[in-house]
């Protein structure tokens, strides 16, 4: 009688957290797409986010950021570890670091997918 009770509930924890468990992958890429939208307006002041963005960067010092598509073939790169990295920026840049862009995490992973979509191409 009692375990007919509980099986709703144990039911519905185990969805809600099956749930958490897949928006907390840090591996998961979001929308390459609106990431490429996004890395534009906020990116090309520093980076070479694409080969048709605007303008070109602005370099404040003698080590230039690398552009998106250096990014996307380094070894090893997954969308975890661009993840991580832009989770975890120091408020005010260390030399030659950049300073957290305080992204949403929906920005992080969109960004994250569009450097990845960068993976290969010339």
């Amino acid at each position: 009688m009692k375990a007919k009770k509980f099986a709703p509930a144990v039911i519905a924890a185990t969805a809600a957290c099956a749930t958490l468990a897949a928006l907390a992958q840090p591996g998961q890429a979001g929308d390459a797409q609106a990431g490429r939208a996004f890395a534009i307006e906020a990116c090309t002041g520093c980076h070479i986010v694409a080969a048709d963005q605007p303008f070109k960067p602005i370099y404040a010092g003698s080590v230039h950021p690398p552009d998106f598509k250096d990014i996307a073939n380094k070894p090893g790169i997954t969308p975890a570890a661009l993840i991580h990295y832009l989770d975890t920026l120091p408020t005010i840049a260390n030399h030659p670091h950049m300073a957290n862009a305080d992204l949403t995490p929906e920005q992080t992973h969109d960004v994250a997918a569009y450097i990845l979509s960068l993976r290969g191409k010339p």
